[in-house]
């Protein structure tokens, strides 16, 4: 097998998949057609080559490249057999609204207009209104899902989980302990000042909290005239050059920053050729919550915009996504550093803003911990009402808040996502503690942390979490740095 030539051709399928991605979460193009680019490039994920793959991984030994390529054109052959219903899913949410009363919303905007609406019956009403449409989609979700679960049996697997442990080397298991380990030590702190919070602002008992609720809670409107965007830009930039880094990374980066009806609330980041062109596409409008979207995805261009071009395909895109997150992550919290919050946003009283984001960030650990536990027994032949019932429950106890059954398909990302997300808040965690061993707590206006950070991104995707942490000289990942990089906030 050539695989020069294989590399070749994944590195232009890539680059067409980012292109088609960024255009319809962008909201330039309705419908979406992944489905024509899967057409065009299966040759490159067709059984034979598989197989041919899968004996020069044998052959390989412990050789990381040819797993990645084997593990990336796996989850591509799986993915092309669900394209069309994807195309179809995207297609139809990217024109869906959300009409309440006389107001109508498109549902990629649906939940910011959640966060945004102050009286808690019409926000109610919202929130029914965005899961009833979402219900309306999930047929497609079920299509894709029992689609999914055929082309795992079709290669031969067991189940959807137990090939993407084999295909990645992670062993869900030992995640599950930590996170495990993780809810119950965060128990009673996350539900003491989320009851305090909760009440103080909104005036809601925590034992009738919803997960609208929560939306608004954290909007923490307060803060939007501390937080333009434009200032919150202006601000990190300075810091970055502080740092010796440049935040465009020589014009690598571009920002897509326009409000358009069908661009996706969620921030992302489009890398449609790894290192030279990165997209940071963000829905501005002002608040922490905007800013800390802004953060985390300029921590993704940034690694990317940085990472060698001479490293192969497999180690600029396609290894454990975990580091990527991690760095994200670690710029995300800057919101959590009080000198940054203070000193270069300029936040009075930083203490009670670090209190809110210290809380969004629990949250989003317990939420993420319960879809893993959840995730995992999704593809076990349960009816879509038991696993809706299994989302809301497990979620739900979790959030300490009712989420909506709806979103029971709605709310999982492809390829088993959770637990690179999990990974890389373990991993980010202590990283951080060592940026304040070297650098020390003000790490982001020290000029040798940029030359650190630089060096960690030049690697690109070429290490695992664990190698990672093995190569600083951080150890196994472990929770304690993660818990107490939220409850120094929260004590």
């Amino acid at each position: 097998m050539d695989l020069d030539a294989l590399r070749q051709e994944i590195e232009v399928f890539l680059r067409q998949l980012a292109e088609e991605e960024y255009l319809q979460q962008a909201g330039l193009k309705p419908e979406s057609q992944l489905a024509a680019i899967y057409r065009q490039h299966e040759h490159l994920f067709h059984p034979t080559r598989l197989e041919e793959l899968r004996a020069v991984v044998r052959e390989s030994g412990a050789a990381n490249g040819p797993r990645l390529l084997l593990e990336f054109l796996t989850h591509a052959c799986l993915e092309a057999k669900v394209q069309d219903v994807t195309d179809r899913f995207l297609s139809e949410e990217a024109t869906a609204f959300v009409s309440v009363e006389e107001r109508t919303i498109p549902l990629r905007g649906a939940l910011a207009a959640i966060r945004d609406e102050a009286d808690r019956a019409r926000r109610s009403r919202l929130e029914h209104a965005r899961a009833q449409v979402i219900d309306r989609l999930n047929p497609l979700l079920q299509e894709r899902l029992a689609r999914l679960q055929e082309a795992v049996t079709g290669l031969g697997g067991v189940s959807y989980p137990a090939l993407w442990e084999e295909l990645s080397g992670f062993h869900l298991d030992d995640l599950e302990k930590l996170i495990h380990t993780l809810l119950a030590r965060t128990q009673e702190m996350y539900a003491d000042v989320l009851k305090w919070m909760l009440k103080r602002t909104l005036g809601v008992p925590l034992s009738e909290a919803k997960r609208h609720d929560l939306a608004r809670l954290f909007r923490a409107p307060e803060y939007d005239r501390l937080l333009p965007p434009q200032g919150v830009a202006a601000a990190v930039e300075t810091a970055a050059q502080k740092m010796r880094i440049d935040p465009r990374a020589a014009g690598r980066i571009q920002i897509d920053d326009e409000v358009r009806p069908a661009k996706t609330s969620r921030a992302f980041v489009a890398p449609i050729e790894v290192p030279k062109r990165v997209i940071l596409v963000v829905r501005p409008g002002g608040g922490w919550g905007d800013a800390s979207a802004y953060l985390h995805e300029l921590g993704h261009a940034l690694h990317f915009a940085n990472t060698d071009p001479a490293l192969p395909v497999e180690f600029r895109r396609l290894g454990d996504v975990s580091l990527t997150e991690a760095f994200a992550f670690l710029l995300e919290g800057l919101l959590l550093e009080p000198g940054f919050v203070r000193r270069v946003l300029g936040i009075p009283r930083e203490q009670d803003f670090l209190r809110v984001v210290a809380l969004h960030k629990l949250y989003l650990l317990r939420r993420y911990a319960a879809k893993l536990i959840y995730e995992r027994g999704l593809y076990d032949g349960r009816s879509p009402a038991q696993a809706a019932e299994a989302y809301r429950g497990l979620v739900s106890r979790a959030t300490a808040a009712e989420f909506p059954p709806a979103l029971y398909l709605y709310d999982v990302d492809p390829a088993f996502y959770v637990a690179r997300y999990l990974r890389a808040w373990i991993l980010e965690a202590q990283l951080r503690e060592q940026l304040y061993e070297r650098f020390d707590e003000e790490w982001y206006r020290n000029d040798r942390t940029g030359p650190f950070l630089l060096d960690l991104w030049r690697q690109g995707l070429a290490l695992t979490a664990e190698s990672l942490a093995t190569q600083r000289s951080l150890g196994p990942l472990q929770i304690d740095p993660l818990i107490r990089s939220v409850g120094r906030h929260l004590a």
